[in-house]
């Protein structure tokens, strides 16, 4: 692990901030520098930019004169009142510097090239990381009907009031983002796809079941065991063997839910042989 770590007077500098996934003083040294340096690059230079989940609390640079702790203020009292991520992220957009293509812009006249982990359901890279090198699909207006749906146009910092009505007419849709290349070279889909075809090369039947799941983890978690269930059951044919109570053990969320309850055939994977038994069919959920 040595040889991974930055030597003495490395030329890469790294600023750790934002513990907790949440926006601090450390995230926020870190976002001035990376405008200072995207506002000094020439038409001669190419900013690689490397993108994955948790961007929106790594990059905290509020317009002035929206104060970091305003910021947090009106995102928490949305977060609070049930927003979705994509309507806090468009709030989180309109008062950034750098998110919603502020990075992109700041970098002009330099190309821009990045590449993206998603971690949003979809790929929807203005979302991702609230897109610091992506136009913006919404407009001031979208900001205000959201922060009317939960009552909190009365509630907002001055400063934030002031940003809001000045960008109204600075649109981000009208820049220009043709020196800009945004490459998604990960996402859910992208790792189904290949678990499917690594599980397909060692003989099993695989079924993608979905790439868009979303809800709360044990309810979900519950239904795909029954649907386990149900296809251990309706493929097994003749001579399946007795149903026992298994408890499979996943990798970890974010809840610390770690795996389900559910009745399954004995063999929690069954695999594929090259010629299949008469007894049926054989397969990898």
């Amino acid at each position: 692990m040595q040889e991974m770590l930055l030597k003495p007077h490395s030329r890469i500098q790294v600023i750790e901030g934002a513990k907790h996934n949440l926006p601090d003083r450390e995230a926020l040294r870190a976002a001035r520098a990376i405008c200072e340096l995207a506002e000094g690059l020439t038409a001669d230079d190419l900013l690689l930019v490397l993108i994955s989940g948790g961007g929106s609390a790594l990059l905290p640079a509020p317009k002035p004169p929206v104060l970091l702790e305003e910021k947090e203020k009106v995102t928490k009292l949305l977060a609070s009142r049930g927003a979705t991520i994509q309507e806090l992220n468009t709030i989180r957009k309109a008062l950034s510097l750098l998110k919603g293509g502020g990075l992109a812009q700041a970098a002009y006249p330099a190309q821009v090239l990045s590449l993206i982990l998603s971690d949003v359901i979809g790929d929807p890279v203005d979302f991702i990381a609230s897109g610091p090198t992506v136009a913006s699909s919404h407009s001031t207006q979208d900001c205000f009907e959201i922060l009317a749906k939960y009552n909190l146009l009365s509630s907002l910092p001055k400063s934030v009031e002031t940003v809001l009505h000045s960008s109204s007419s600075d649109s981000v849709r009208s820049k220009d983002y043709s020196h800009v290349y945004n490459v998604i070279i990960g996402s859910n889909s992208l790792a189904l796809e290949e678990a499917k075809h690594q599980a397909e090369a060692l003989g099993y039947l695989t079924l993608i079941l979905s790439a868009a799941v979303c809800g709360e983890v044990n309810r979900v978690a519950k239904l795909y065991g029954l649907l386990i269930q149900f296809v251990c059951l309706s493929m097994a044919g003749p001579g399946v063997d007795s149903l026992i109570d298994k408890r499979f053990r996943g990798v970890g969320h974010s809840s610390g839910y770690t795996g389900f309850p559910v009745k399954v055939n004995a063999s929690n994977m069954i695999r594929r042989h090259r010629t299949p038994p008469a007894s049926g069919l054989q397969f990898c959920l």
